[in-house]
């Protein structure tokens, strides 16, 4: 388009227009003027439609974001994409010496000033205050001359922008002086232009006539306008009688409809409309719907307003300087300037609707009254000036309805005027708290987070708490988050802002909802007090400052059957599912207050938990949007242990929700014991029954395993020592529970004295008070999984074997030799130079002669072998200091001439024995102040004292005994170990010896002893590398015909190498992922591989004349045959198991458990019968597909596995009974193993899982652990020095495979050697033969060829080794010879033997080895260690 035919008149396209400036700009002649007017006079015209959709009014985002369909925001992003263009308005054309610097001085620069103003002023919701205002240099200062002196509506408009840039708290700092200036000439202003304004209005409304006036009833008119009878009037007197029912309470003020049959329906109707039900009788200024004959134009100003910038009005102008003033109305500095000018009057009269009609005039005052509300004095004057009941009367809805919610709000935040307001009229304070409520459903988002947000300060005040549950408050403000967007499935995805937004709502109403529950605790509390009476009682004074501390006095004191209204209207609601809605929502948001919103719902949660049907409704199923469903409880716990929000405050609060579920008491005080049901028969309940439900549901949601966890935390520091004493409270609950009281008591936490280490210090020292309370209820914790009250040891230092070894002490009797004890008081006598009562003690007690001597410096020579030291606790657990107790031989000496002195054993008193003497008679021996000296008299023994002493001996036995002989006062008491009587020595050689005499293993426990022997030695046979153009090997298992070796690769393929040289024999391509695991059936016609991550995950192929795919099984993670038949395969799929049919593929039966334990690493398996499964902890019968039994979770990665005697089920470190579902053990060994079994079921082999559980299949630890699967003993922790992915067991028990891997430091999963090694089980290397398989290693050479032979040499370095052992032993079980080995074994051997027979095995017969002669000697050697 040409410049010369453009019509910029008729112009409506903003970029249209501002390119057409752009061309034009720089003539020497152009006028920019023009331009700029109509370019606001575009934008002030979508100002106005969009001002018609009634925006919030305190959104000040930009309108693209509020209203990203409307056309303002899309206008407004135009203009500032031209950076010239807004350059040029802001840096030149708000210049007076525009003109003249271009060399025109004649022309107009205050127009050209004033165009720009107003298109500034129009595009500042578009504006970046902080940034437009403080980098154009000057044009503050301008604007402020411009406020101060320039005429209309220059003056109007550069106020305008001055209350934008002093939002700006740097810039109204920069500019303090000018504001203090400034700011009492604008009240000045203000007040003329209101008093014009004023009057002009009544004038109107005097002049004014109405059309269709005469239709309205007498009672609506007076003086030609619409007769409202004042509310100041009507709040005065007594509110009149109740209005007919056929006469609506208020009216609806609504649009002018599009068509005169039917009338289009806005979201202002619905407002008005349920405004109605909440209205009481003091009405407001409004025209009933049935005879209103005003039109939409006359009612649009009342309410939303309108903001007339061209050409200007005396509205505007006010509006402009109220802004202003709002901008600056919270510094304190500028305060007396409102006090002197009365500013008070200037709000209260512009807010009159009655007088001005203008709401967005009233809007604009309200909100420089809430920034005055700050101040305490103002709040004082405000109140005393009748202020608030002329906020009430203000017209809703409104937008001036919405200013007076953040008045209300900053009210609310001053005490002091709440306790005035409170105490006064309370029909003012009941509209107050009804005008609120009506907030809470308006149409403006800002309206219902203030009035939230006044309810939440105000809740405190029993006035207001009781006219708001009057009201039916709560259901308004729980409707305030239940008809959100975020919570209907049924609506899609939101956009970024209005999804904020709802969140804030969520976070507002929670905060709101803590604060309501937690007042109607405190009169819970004191209605409690009230009810005793009694002024000494122990409900008096019971309200304390905590939260928690009171909902502690409720769980004591609140009876079982006590009615609470506020809770049940709450359950009636469901409140307890949205907050648990909200808490497990909040996992995937993202905004701040995500940590604020999740404590606040978990609080509401406590606060009600104290109740016990909000407990009940804790163990329901919750549906969650977009998400499976979840019981309540298991949302908390989740919270508990930061899974949800990662906030230790947050942690807290879920932990004393689930206290308040498990601890609460069982009797309460006022409860009827004899009669603690209610209901039928059928849904009776006691409190054992509920907690016995809260107990029941804890565990089946893994709560046991989330406490331990946190009993152990550290992070974060500040915090951890108020986790874990709150983690160990819930276990203090949930161990009066016999069931949970059994799992713990197999727990290492107590069986090994971890709990002990926790109890010492704090994880903090400034922590102490905290760690107080974790050690108290860690004391009672013990107490209850052990049954005993009060354990006879420091309180502070035992675990659950100290304590039973304390029970045995304390069933012991104690008895010693007296005479020993003469003998130590005589030397007493003597060392403190009492000589003629210690002989007159020796000649009546016939005692052997003793030298006088100083006990502390006797030098004594002890015979050898015979001195021992010990330290020895006296008094339950008190350190006492080290001393050493010895047996010694002294010289002999010449008594005095008149009595022969014989020679005998000198004795040293054990000084450890003496001070615990001293200490325990210090006490005793003190004399009162108020008693003479000879009346002092002794509270204990001598017996009693010895005694202790030695029973504190007898407390160090490491296997202590209830019937001891006398003791030995000279000599530390120590009880033997246990030992069964003929039980097979520990030494091979003695137990091969004794097998003659005790068949056939030398004794009891001697075939054990055999398989630790052979099962602790391993050595490497056969090693497998990759190829160059090979990938590395993930797993590995034998054939069923036990020839070959079958090797998975990270690539999908399946190799098949020769065991015996270790060939490649065939390859086969399974699947494009890595293999983690492969299995053959028992005849070898079928495999299945699983890999990790693309489709197919899993597969079964048929091994015969060709390998072929049978079925593939796309979604299944894991799969395993059945064991007895092995005609079903058992596919893992995340928790659900399936069991397909192996002929035809077909599933046969899906089992998914209701509650999910989520194990990471969960594989199905089938137990020896097939006829049980157990898959993510839960036990299922195959025959019914029904459940059995659901295991406790105590790990996060095992399921478990089947153990091979068909009695018990080992998940990671846990052994559970299957007869009784009880935990039978922990073992610490087998934590975070996967565990498989030889085939003698004997033994168990377990590899330690990696650390990245992201990894499939993938291990990181270098070494094995092989333990008894009889006895769960350790037998050897095996170290290869290389990561291990896999290992796998012969049939014959004689072969161990390994998968071992070493991994490259800087690229992680890049695998730079992989190898698979063979190991014969029972053979131990020398440290040459682990050098020259080291050598061979780097040379690649393998000179061990046929698999490892065992020669006549390597059967008598065993025997050596052997001889070794017996050399060792002597010391300890006396001389021994080496059991003699028939000639015929040894003649037999050849040194050129190359068998592989010589295997250390239990089983005499070897299948599938040769029986030439040199291995029936290797044999015979070997058979030795048969059993």
């Amino acid at each position: 388009m040409e410049g010369s035919s453009f019509d910029l008149a008729t112009a409506t396209d903003i970029s249209t227009i501002l390119r057409q400036w752009e061309e034009n700009h720089q003539v020497y002649s152009f006028d920019p003027v023009p331009w700029l007017n109509r370019l606001a006079d575009l934008v002030e015209g979508e100002t106005e439609l969009y001002m018609k959709m009634d925006p919030d009014p305190f959104d000040d985002r930009h309108p693209s974001r509020s209203d990203p369909t409307g056309n303002l925001g899309h206008m407004l992003k135009t203009i500032f994409k031209r950076d010239t263009f807004v350059n040029k308005l802001i840096g030149e054309y708000s210049r007076e010496n525009y003109w003249s610097r271009l060399g025109q001085p004649d022309r107009d620069v205050n127009t050209l000033n004033v165009a720009a103003t107003r298109l500034l002023l129009d595009v500042v919701p578009g504006l970046e205050a902080s940034i437009v205002f403080q980098e154009a240099e000057g044009l503050i200062t301008k604007l402020f001359s411009w406020a101060e002196k320039a005429p209309n509506p220059l003056q109007t408009y550069a106020t305008g922008l001055l209350a934008t840039a002093m939002e700006v708290s740097e810039i109204a700092g920069n500019h303090k002086d000018k504001n203090m200036h400034l700011v009492p000439i604008m009240l000045e202003r203000l007040r003329d232009i209101l008093n014009v304004f004023l009057e002009e209005k009544k004038k109107e409304k005097i002049t004014s006539v109405r059309p269709f006036a005469m239709f309205q009833s007498k009672s609506q008119l007076k003086d030609g306008t619409i007769n409202v009878e004042s509310s100041e009037n009507r709040l005065d007197d007594e509110p009149d009688e109740d209005p007919p029912t056929d006469a609506p309470s208020s009216v609806e003020i609504f649009a002018p409809p599009k068509k005169k049959i039917r009338r289009r329906k806005s979201r202002r109707d619905d407002e008005i409309k349920a405004s109605a039900s909440t209205q009481i009788k003091l009405d407001i200024p409004t025209v009933k719907e049935e005879s209103s004959n005003s039109s939409w134009a006359e009612l649009e100003v009342n309410l939303i307003g309108t903001i007339q910038i061209h050409p200007l009005t005396d509205s505007t102008k006010m509006i402009m300087i109220f802004r202003y003033l709002a901008s600056l109305g919270e510094y304190q500095d500028l305060l007396g300037h409102c006090i002197e000018h009365n500013a008070i009057d200037l709000i209260l009269r512009s807010i009159d609707l009655k007088i001005t009609g203008d709401s967005r005039l009233a809007f604009e005052a309200l909100k420089y009254l809430s920034t005055l509300l700050c101040h305490k004095r103002f709040v004082q004057d405000f109140l005393c000036s009748d202020g608030l009941r002329k906020l009430l009367v203000i017209p809703r809805p409104s937008i001036a309805a919405t200013g007076v919610s953040l008045c209300l709000y900053f009210l609310a935040c001053s005490e002091d005027a709440m306790e005035r307001i409170c105490s006064g009229d309370q029909r003012v304070v009941e509209h107050m708290v009804i005008f609120a409520m009506w907030l809470l459903e308006c149409g403006h988002e800002s309206g219902r987070w203030n009035a939230t947000l006044f309810f939440a300060v105000t809740f405190k005040l029993a006035v207001i708490l009781d006219l708001f549950d009057k009201n039916d408050g709560l259901r308004l403000l729980y409707n305030a988050i239940a008809t959100l967007s975020i919570f209907n499935d049924d609506e899609g995805p939101l956009d970024e802002d209005k999804e904020y937004v709802e969140k804030q709502s969520v976070k507002h109403v929670c905060s709101s909802l803590k604060r309501y529950f937690e007042a109607h605790m405190i009169r819970k509390l004191q209605l409690l007090a009230e009810n005793v009476g009694s002024p000494t009682n122990s409900y008096q004074n019971m309200v304390k400052d905590n939260m928690y501390d009171n909902i502690q006095l409720l769980l004591e004191f609140l009876p079982f059957r006590a009615k609470w209204p506020a809770i049940d209207r709450f359950l009636s609601l469901n409140g307890i599912h949205q907050m648990l809605k909200i808490i497990a929502m909040a996992y995937d948001w993202t905004f701040n207050g995500r940590s604020e919103t999740v404590r606040s719902a978990l609080e509401v949660l406590a606060l009600v938990s104290v109740y016990p049907r909000a407990q009940l409704a804790l163990c329901e199923k919750v549906d969650v949007p977009f998400e499976n469903s979840a019981v309540g409880i298991h949302i908390v716990l989740g919270a508990s242990e930061g899974e949800i929000v990662n906030d230790s405050e947050v942690q807290k609060a879920a932990l004393n929700a689930i206290i308040n579920c498990v601890c609460a008491p069982k009797y309460r005080i006022g409860d009827d014991v004899s009669n603690m049901q209610w209901g039928t028969k059928k849904k009776s309940r006691s409190p054992e029954d509920l907690l016995e439900k809260m107990w029941e549901c804890v565990r089946a949601n893994n709560g046991i395993m989330v406490l331990l966890q946190l009993l152990l935390t550290k992070a974060p520091i500040t915090d951890a020592d108020s986790i874990r004493a709150l983690a160990c409270q819930a276990l203090c609950g949930l161990a009066r529970s016999a069931k949970v009281t059994q799992i713990m008591s197999q727990l290492p936490l107590f069986t090994s004295g971890q709990l002990q280490v926790l109890i010492r210090e704090p994880i903090l020292q400034d922590k102490r008070q905290e760690h107080v309370k974790f050690q108290k209820f860690a004391i009672e914790l013990l107490e209850r999984v052990l049954g005993k009250s009060k354990p006879a040891l420091n309180e502070f230092d035992y675990s659950l074997d100290r304590i039973r070894r304390a029970d045995i002490v304390a069933q012991t009797r104690i008895s010693f030799n007296e005479k020993q004890l003469l003998m130590l008081i005589q030397q007493h006598l003597l060392s403190r130079g009492f000589g003629i009562a210690a002989d007159a003690l020796q000649k009546e007690a016939d005692l052997p002669y003793q030298q006088p001597r100083i006990l502390a410096r006797s030098t004594v020579v002890g015979t050898p072998g015979a001195a021992r030291a010990r330290t020895f606790p006296v008094n339950h657990g008190a350190s006492l200091p080290n001393r050493t107790v010895s047996n010694c031989q002294s010289t002999p000496s010449n008594g005095p001439s008149n009595s022969p002195r014989p020679t005998v054993k000198r004795i040293k008193t054990p000084r450890a024995l003496q001070k615990a003497v001293e200490n325990q008679l210090a006490p005793v021996l003190k004399v009162a102040p108020d008693r003479p000296n000879n009346e002092a008299k002794p509270s204990a023994s001598l017996d009693d004292i010895v005694k202790e002493y030695l029973m504190n001996q007898h407390s160090l036995c490491r296997n202590p005994m209830v019937t001891c002989p006398e003791f030995d006062l000279f000599v530390p008491h120590k009880c033997p170990d246990p030992k069964p009587r003929g039980s097979a020595p520990t030494n091979f050689t003695m137990r091969y010896q004794r097998r003659a005499l005790y068949p056939p293993a030398g004794g009891p426990m001697g075939a054990m002893l055999d398989r630790h022997l052979v099962y602790s030695r391993y050595k490497p046979s056969r090693t497998i590398k990759q190829g160059d153009s090979d990938s590395a090997f993930t797993c590995a298992t034998f054939s069923a015909c036990e020839q070959f070796v079958m090797v998975g690769t990270q690539t999908g393929d399946l190799k098949l190498f020769n065991k015996m040289t270790g060939a490649d024999e065939a390859t086969y391509t399974c699947h494009d992922s890595a293999i983690f695991k492969i299995e053959p059936n028992r005849d070898g016609s079928l495999v299945l591989t699983s890999s990790s991550w693309r489709r197919p995950l899993s597969a079964l192929w048929s091994m015969g004349e060709f390998f072929d795919l049978k079925y593939s099984f796309d979604d299944e993670e894991s799969l395993e045959f059945s064991k007895m038949t092995q005609d079903k395969v058992v596919g893992t799929r995340n928790e659900v198991a399936t069991i397909y049919d192996v002929n035809t593929g077909q599933s046969l039966m899906s089992l998914k458990p209701t509650s999910s334990n989520a194990y990471t690493r969960n594989q199905a398996t089938f137990n020896d019968t097939d006829d049980l499964i157990l898959s993510d902890g839960v036990l299922w019968d195959v025959t019914s597909g029904k459940v059995i039994h659901k295991f406790d979770k105590l790990n996060q990665q095992l399921s478990g596995v089947f153990h091979p005697n068909g009695l018990e089920i080992v998940s990671s470190a846990e052994v559970w009974d299957l007869r009784t579902f009880h935990l039978l053990r922990t073992v610490p060994t087998l934590a975070q193993c996967v565990p498989s079994f030889s085939h003698s079921s004997k033994i168990m082999f377990g590899i330690p899982l990696d650390k990245e559980p992201d990894d499939e299949g993938m291990h990181s630890d270098s070494s094995f652990r092989v333990l008894d699967a009889q006895t769960y003993s350790q037998i050897a922790t095996i170290d290869i020095k290389k990561s291990i992915y896999s290992l796998s067991i012969d049939t014959d028990d004689l072969t161990l495979v390994l998968v071992e891997n070493t991994a490259r430091d800087d690229v992680y999963g890049d695998l730079s050697e992989s190898i698979v090694r063979l190991y014969d089980i029972g053979r131990q290397k020398d440290e040459d033969q682990q050098a020259e398989q080291e050598e061979e290693e780097e040379t690649d050479e393998d000179d061990d060829e046929d698999g490892g032979s065992h020669t006549f040499s390597e059967a008598m370095s065993f025997l050596e080794d052997i001889q070794s052992l017996q050399s060792d032993s002597n010391s300890d079980n006396g001389p021994l010879s080496l059991p003699s080995v028939p000639s015929s074994s040894v003649s037999s051997y050849s040194s050129n033997s190359d068998s592989d027979s010589s295997w250390i095995t239990e089983d005499s017969d070897v299948q599938d080895r040769p029986s030439n002669d040199e291995d029936q000697g290797d044999n015979d050697v070997f058979s030795a260690l048969n059993s």
